[in-house]
């Protein structure tokens, strides 16, 4: 995510960028000629008082040892960006010795080709200042949503910052069922894709919802009528993704106590 960031960042806005990979910062340094310098390490940075902004795309299972190289910082201007699943605004409050200004959002996956959803939500902290140039950044990648409450960001998380992977589970089956029928690859894949493409275009344009749009398909003694009536037995499938979805959020939960 933070490659998809850096990517649609660069080319779209006038900043400066510092970007701290230990694994590919060769790779980012080679990429990004200007605009960009690139560490190894975050002890490499002379002054880490020198930014505006400090984004946090990390996994968070390294969270902590991350999070304390900034303990020390005296800039009370620097607004922290963190995309981090889980971790809350009283994780950072244990390692900053001052409060800070933090905003945190769950971007998705679609934010590689600027068609994500960003659901932002800051603490007390931050000012309007900072909630408009987050929320112009997150603009660039796709659409924005701000939250009220910092725990809807855990359900959030769930539904779009994982949803993308459900769509993919749905298109991988279809694809692979649609080469058990006899398809190649090629037109399997095609099929699959622009059914998707289509459905969704559908979605956003027709004023009926994803159930009226569906039962206006069913048609009595059809073929669609024969694979819902499979789906929707006994609520199998709508229970397949409520506890998938619920599997996502108690997850969420869990990395933001640890």
């Amino acid at each position: 995510m933070g490659s998809a960031l850096l990517a649609s960042w660069h080319n779209k806005t006038t900043f400066s960028f510092t970007v701290v990979d230990p694994n590919n910062y060769k790779q980012i340094k080679k990429k990004y000629a200007k605009k960009v310098s690139t560490f190894k390490t975050i002890d490499e940075i002379k002054n880490i008082n020198k930014f505006n902004i400090i984004v946090f795309a990390i996994k968070p299972q390294i969270a902590r040892q991350v999070i304390i190289k900034f303990n020390a910082i005296s800039n009370k201007n620097v607004l922290f960006i963190s995309i981090m699943a889980g971790k809350k605004f009283n994780f950072f409050d244990k390692y900053f010795k001052a409060k800070q200004k933090i905003i945190r959002v769950m971007p998705n996956m679609p934010a590689l080709v600027e068609k994500g959803m960003s659901c932002l939500v800051s603490n007390k902290a931050a000012s309007r200042k900072n909630k408009k140039i987050t929320k112009e950044l997150f603009e660039i990648i796709g659409k924005t949503l701000w939250l009220k409450n910092e725990s809807e960001l855990d359900k959030i998380t769930a539904i779009s910052g994982s949803g993308p992977g459900y769509y993919f589970i749905f298109i991988e089956y279809l694809e692979s069922i649609a080469k058990e029928l006899g398809f190649t690859s090629i037109i399997a894949k095609q099929l699959v894709y622009q059914t998707a493409l289509g459905s969704i275009e559908l979605l956003l344009k027709d004023k009926r919802s994803a159930k009226e749009l569906k039962e206006s398909i069913v048609v009595k003694g059809g073929t669609t009528e024969a694979a819902i009536n499979i789906f929707e037995k006994k609520s199998q499938f709508k229970n397949i993704i409520r506890n998938a979805i619920k599997a996502a959020y108690y997850r969420s939960i869990k990395l933001g106590k640890n």
